[in-house]
């Protein structure tokens, strides 16, 4: 039974994508799954499961299978975007007020885990909150990206206001991985944006702190040693707890820099 820690007067809708096309889609269904029954979010919400990449029909009567253990909304759609064109596309498509994403290789790691985020994002000037965050620049990649340290929220399990979401969004187009890139930590990302409106964005960690930016090198999340404050663990995160020491601290300097485990102020 669910036990309501925020009471929250805006409505909720949480969206988490099943890909079939993504390899071991199954497991990673029943990853999520397991984590959502067996954490509670702790506020009242609505659960899409948002459904594509499904080749075969079969394939996709299993996954929908999997969610008969929890109430659940279906949405299917094609798979001819990434993860953050399926999220614009479904949040255009509901009437919740506030949102929460989660792709397919998603693992709650504490309960209460909405109530966190929403108590996060409900405060006074505060825009986007997110469950991982980082410093990492792509500009070796490409030069239109901003240098390090660039500041921004993972695309993995962030809750923001659906109507501004929509707004920002409106006629993007995420066709390839570096369309994505730079959502996530491009020049005019997802976090930009929500600066430029002059909100604050926070990090959430599984105690249900709420970071700001010059504190997320401290707080023991994203590429940070055991990541025991991580409050949903991703592809990444799993790969960074697996790679033997050398290649983390590659990772940790890549993410980080200077800042890590120290009190500079960016």
């Amino acid at each position: 039974m669910e036990i309501l820690l925020f009471d929250s007067n805006q409505t909720i809708a949480v969206a988490y994508l099943a890909r079939g096309a993504d390899k071991d889609w199954f497991l990673s269904c029943e990853r999520f799954l397991d984590s959502y029954r067996r954490n509670a979010s702790g506020v009242t919400h609505s659960l899409y499961v948002i459904f594509k990449g499904f080749a075969d029909n079969a394939d996709l009567e299993k996954a929908k299978a999997l969610f008969n253990y929890v109430p659940y909304k279906p949405v299917f759609l094609g798979d001819d975007s990434l993860d953050i064109g399926a999220y614009i596309e479904w949040a255009n498509m509901i009437e919740e007020e506030l949102i929460c994403v989660f792709n397919t290789a998603s693992e709650i790691l504490a309960p209460d885990w909405l109530a966190k985020l929403a108590i996060n994002l409900a405060l006074p000037g505060v825009g986007l909150v997110g469950a991982s965050a980082s410093y990492e620049s792509l500009s070796g990649l490409n030069s239109a990206f901003p240098v390090f340290p660039n500041i921004h929220m993972r695309s993995t399990a962030f809750m923001i206001d659906r109507s501004f979401f929509c707004r920002i969004t409106e006629g993007l187009k995420i066709a390839r991985k570096i369309d994505a890139f730079h959502f996530e930590s491009g020049p005019n990302s997802l976090t930009q944006q929500v600066l430029d409106t002059g909100k604050e964005i926070l990090l959430v960690g599984r105690n249900g702190r709420g970071y700001s930016p010059k504190f997320w090198p401290m707080s023991d999340t994203f590429r940070q040693g055991a990541q025991k404050n991580l409050l949903v663990a991703d592809n990444q995160t799993r790969s960074f707890l697996a790679f033997p020491w050398t290649e983390k601290r590659e990772f940790v300097i890549r993410t980080w820099g200077k800042y890590i485990g120290n009190k500079a102020v960016l």
